[in-house]
This record gives C-alpha cells, structure tokens and sequence, in this order.
C-alpha cells in the first residue's frame, strides 16, 4: 500500500481535495479509527502507536490555553480517502497557509525518520509520497513555485524543475500543484473555480446572496479586501438555509454542492488525474 500526503493551505483546500477524489478518483472515504489505519499511520506488529496518534499526544498541553489545547495542531491531517484499485490512501494534510512552513518540515522530518529503509518492511503503507497545493495568490504561479523550491529543497534535495502539476522522483515523490484562473492568466485562487460551480448549484440563492452581500459590505470590510473573501462569505450565505451557522468547509463538503459539480470541473479534474500520476518507486517523473 501507498499514502499521498496532500499538504493543503486551508480547510476547504483539503474538502476540495476530497470532493474532487471521490467524484472522479475512484476514491472512497475512509471512516476508520486513528487505531485501525494502516502502519505507520496506524499502529503496526511493531509499533505500539501509529504516527498520527503520536503527534496528537505530543502537545505539552500545560502550556496550552483550553482553547488551543481543543484544536489540532498545524500542520494536521484531514479524513483520508483509499483507492482500492490502486492500493493508495490520500491523506489531505492542513498546515495554515503558506508561511507556516517550518511545523510542515517537522512533519516532513517525522515522515523522513518513520519511513528509513530499513524500517519499511514492517509497515502496511510501504512508501509515500508529497503534493504541495497553493493558490496563486496575485503573485502568480511562477513566484508561488519559485518559494516552494526554496523553502523545500532541504527537505526534498533538488527542487529546480519543480513546476506546476508536475512530479519529481526525488527522496520521496514530490509534485506542486498551484491554483490559478486559467492558461492564460497565472494568478488567482481556488475561489475562482468554485464560485461556477456554486453559482450552477444554487443561482438564485447565490445571485441574492451576493446583492446581500454587496449592500452590506464597506470598503474597509474584510469581506471587501479581494473576490476570493467576497466569493467565501458568498458561498457561506448560499449555504445557509441548509446549514444555518455552519462555515464555507461545511457547506462544499456536503452533497447539496453535487458531485456533478466536481465531475464538470476542469480544474477538479486536473488535481485528481495529477495526484494519481504519482511516480512511484522506480518510475520517472510525469
């Protein structure tokens, strides 16, 4: 068995992951216990306790407030899916955007140390691999990849031909995936495409949810700060006479967003066919 860690900045990042695998990967979700995951994930033969577990016991809670102590620590990894056909678990990963970057290279240094050669042979899952998935941003998909090869070398080696929806064989597999408008324009975010897809879904209570919205909203508003906050509030309002009080990550996850609506997306397709042309032990990158 394989695992794909799929590092995602945000929550609906990592439900936009898993909407999109179920809908076109052939994935299905995996609702086992942390104790019933595949080692090392999950405790093995020889192992009393499994990666995840360890990491969730390794806050120092007495300097916690109540608060924090009730949230997972970043980076930390969302519901798996498991392509049977394949023998590969996606395991999205939410690590709290993009500048948080040294908690997701201790993880990286944690997976590094569970998976030495010489300890593989025990596991159920025998190797993994690394997607990186950022938005655009106005920076552009260029700049985004340029602070992933950067920041990400150490941990990876030589990341210079790293590129967007591209894989690279390197200590582990590793690919970066950069959400974007379209060919002809590199910047953007994944709000960009899920605001069509909500749009199709639901027109009339998106069309009033946005004449709310824009008769509300003033120019010092969060809201108003770009069309990525304003299209979140908008799909949050759209979502509301389902799921009174319930965020943006809620709403996209549940099936009255269809999955018809991932099936249809260009870009749902593109993330779904890059993470399953992950190349593994003895392939070359695609």
């Amino acid at each position: 068995m394989r695992a794909v860690l799929v590092f995602c900045e945000g929550r609906h990042d990592a439900v936009f992951v898993q909407r999109s695998l179920n809908a076109l990967g052939e994935c299905r979700p995996v609702k086992k216990a942390i104790g019933k995951l595949p080692s090392p994930f999950g405790p093995g033969t020889t192992t009393k306790q499994g990666l995840l577990a360890k990491r969730l016991a390794d806050f120092d809670l007495e300097d916690l407030t109540l608060t924090a102590a009730a949230s997972p620590r970043l980076p930390c990894f969302e519901a798996p899916l498991e392509n049977r056909r394949s023998k590969t678990l996606f395991f999205p990963v939410r690590t709290g955007g993009q500048d948080h970057v040294e908690p997701v290279k201790g993880l990286l240094r944690d997976l590094a140390t569970v998976f030495e050669p010489e300890l593989v042979d025990d596991y159920e899952v025998a190797e993994y691999a690394a997607a990186f998935l950022f938005d655009a941003d106005e920076d552009g998909v260029e700049q985004k990849l340029t602070l992933f090869r950067t920041r990400f070398t150490g941990q990876f080696g030589d990341l210079s031909e790293a590129d967007h929806g591209k894989w690279l064989v390197a200590r582990v597999p590793v690919g970066c995936f950069v959400f974007h408008r379209s060919s002809n324009d590199p910047t953007g975010t994944l709000e960009d495409h899920l605001e069509p897809m909500a749009k199709e879904a639901w027109p009339r209570r998106y069309k009033d949810a946005r004449r709310f919205l824009d008769g509300g909203r003033g120019p010092t508003d969060q809201v108003s700060r770009n069309k990525a906050e304003l299209v979140k509030a908008t799909i949050t309002v759209s979502g509301q006479f389902d799921h009174p009080g319930d965020p943006m990550t809620q709403i996209i996850r549940d099936k009255r967003l269809p999955n018809s609506q991932f099936q249809k997306s260009a870009l749902s397709r593109a993330l779904t066919d890059f993470l399953k042309r992950t190349p593994w032990r003895g392939s070359r990158g695609q």
